[in-house]
């Protein structure tokens, strides 16, 4: 092989190693430029997946929200309910009360006729046993004559003379007049205020409270007071009876609370006068009671707790 053969190859194996640096120049160019669009198109899915999860977590958040909403409309649908459930209850007791009494007075009343028809079939035996009696046979004409008389005389008797009940007969006695009892020494301390309205509350469940407010909510309505009942649940840590006056209450409002409160001492109440700590309208628990008027109308409030005497 010549000088020109060998330049040739040389030639040749120079273009061959600058067309194989090229080619190693673009494979690291299209590593680098692969390199980042990996990396852009990595950077954009978790941009995008965050985004993705930061709207779920968005719109859980918001259905959760929704959620509590709708059971708190739920309980309150619930609690009005149950209001009305027991004022339903409270009519029908009240409606099964009075059907007992009209039965009651049905019952006296066809007692007091068949009373009425036994005493009028009595007296019809005693005049035809009377009409019998008199009948007399065949005499003469005076004799007849004085029978007639006679008997003449015992119908006019029979007709003046009272019907008497037998013994074993189901006549009601009459009443004895009964003498008027004298009145408490609490209505009678009261009753200068009399047609004060004030709303009772007593705490359930307290046995003790129960009874003490049925006492006092009896005086009361004997004194002239408008006095109102309601059981209130949900509350603790009241003892006795304490009388509340509404902030800004006229005179004699005060006067008849503190009247309240020294006549329940008199009558051995643990009674004691104090102020409703917030807004008049505002309480804790719920109360169970009338409709109207409302539990928060009356100036003064009467709350019965533990150990009320």
């Amino acid at each position: 092989m010549d000088i020109d053969q060998l330049r040739g190859w040389a030639a040749f194996m120079d273009k061959a190693m600058i067309a194989s640096l090229a080619v190693v120049i673009l494979a690291g160019a299209a590593l680098g430029i692969s390199t980042w669009l990996s990396f852009r198109f990595g950077t954009a899915v978790r941009i995008h997946d965050e985004q993705a999860a930061v709207g779920r977590y968005r719109a859980i958040e918001s259905q959760s929200a929704q959620l509590a909403q709708d059971a708190a409309t739920a309980r309150d649908r619930l609690a009005a309910l149950e209001h009305e459930t027991t004022a339903a209850r409270a009519q029908a007791t009240a409606l099964e009360r009075e059907v007992a009494v009209q039965r009651e007075r049905a019952t006296a009343f066809e007692q007091a006729a068949r009373e009425a028809n036994e005493r009028a079939a009595r007296t019809t035996r005693e005049a035809t046993t009377v009409g019998e009696t008199a009948r007399p046979p065949n005499f003469d004409a005076a004799e007849i004559q004085q029978r007639l008389a006679d008997l003449a005389k015992r119908v006019r008797e029979a007709a003046a003379r009272p019907v008497v009940a037998a013994p074993d007969s189901a006549a009601e006695p009459q009443p004895q007049p009964r003498p008027q009892p004298q009145p408490a020494p609490l209505v009678s301390a009261l009753r200068k205020h009399a047609g004060t309205r004030a709303a009772m509350f007593v705490l359930q469940p307290v046995s003790d409270a129960q009874d003490a407010g049925a006492a006092i909510s009896a005086s009361l309505a004997d004194a002239g007071w408008a006095v109102q009942t309601w059981t209130w649940t949900g509350v603790a840590g009241i003892f006795g009876v304490v009388v509340l006056v509404r902030d800004g209450s006229d005179t004699a409002t005060n006067e008849a609370a503190s009247a309240l409160v020294e006549a329940l001492r008199s009558a051995g109440f643990n009674a004691t006068k104090g102020d409703w700590p917030a807004d008049w309208r505002r309480y804790r628990g719920t109360l169970d009671g009338p409709q109207a008027p409302a539990p928060t109308d009356a100036a003064i409030r009467i709350v019965i707790g533990a150990k009320p005497r």
